[in-house]
């Protein structure tokens, strides 16, 4: 989604339900812990919230609006923003991420120990360091759940509907090649109980990966016409980004609950 594109739609919507401008609380941390490992902007505790409120928004407002406790699972949470919402919307909300093996991990810019984001001490537990879990200063400051494990082996270690909805934005590429997705697609049937959103990464930017494409050209139709595992797909959602026009997000609803 471009910059722009997803600024109107964030002002569309109403304020999400808690204050997006406190920076995230860091400063139990060493700033080596946090510096480098973590892209800058994902550093950027406002920027997360509203980017995660506009897709709750748009593709589960039925969490939104409801005096209902659900449960939640957001697959490749990162920085947990989605999380922070709906558990401040009074959800039970978790998340998975998986601990990069030493050595392939990226390396970002440095920041600075004067940044905000050290500025301030969260009261929340400070857990044994996980080799490789960059994300956990951040987790641990918002006080989420998530779990860690590698979302690509399957059965995963949840029980038969234990979750009313199931989110995965921008991981499932990670997860297995197109043409295996469904692998992927029946664990998710298998724990969610309602409704599941996926959303995809832009399309390979490389023009001669000629196999690739129509491989996850396939895999998309199949998403699009879905109805398998007792879920429907609901929607297929296209959109724009700098790698031009394509599918963006799908999301599955349940036959019946």
């Amino acid at each position: 989604m471009k910059k722009r594109t997803a600024h109107h739609k964030y002002t569309w919507f109403p304020a999400p339900p808690l204050d997006i401008d406190e920076p995230y609380k860091l400063g139990n941390y060493a700033v080596s812990d946090v510096s480098g490992a973590i892209a800058k902007k994902y550093l950027d505790r406002a920027a997360n919230l509203k980017r995660s409120w506009t897709r709750i928004c748009t593709h589960l407002p039925e969490t939104v609006d409801t005096s209902e406790k659900l449960r939640i699972l957001e697959f490749s949470t990162a920085h947990g923003a989605m999380l922070e919402i709906w558990n401040a919307l009074g959800h039970d909300a978790q998340g998975t991420d998986y601990a990069v093996p030493k050595g392939y991990g990226k390396t970002y810019r440095k920041i600075s120990p004067d940044d905000r984001v050290f500025q301030s001490l969260h009261g929340n537990p400070v857990g044994a360091v996980q080799s490789g879990w960059i994300y956990q200063p951040i987790i641990e400051s918002i006080g989420a759940r998530v779990h860690l494990f590698d979302a690509g082996k399957v059965p995963y270690d949840f029980e038969d509907k234990s979750f009313d909805y199931i989110c995965c934005y921008q991981a499932i590429e990670a997860y297995a090649v197109p043409a295996e997705w469904d692998k992927i697609l029946d664990e998710f049937c298998r724990i969610a109980r309602r409704g599941i959103v996926i959303g995809f990464n832009p399309p390979p930017l490389r023009a001669d990966d000629t196999s690739g494409w129509e491989a996850t050209k396939i895999a998309w139709e199949k998403l699009r016409t879905y109805k398998k595992n007792g879920f429907t797909n609901l929607f297929f959602e296209f959109d724009e980004t700098n790698r031009g026009f394509h599918p963006s997000c799908c999301k599955l609803v349940a036959d019946s609950i």
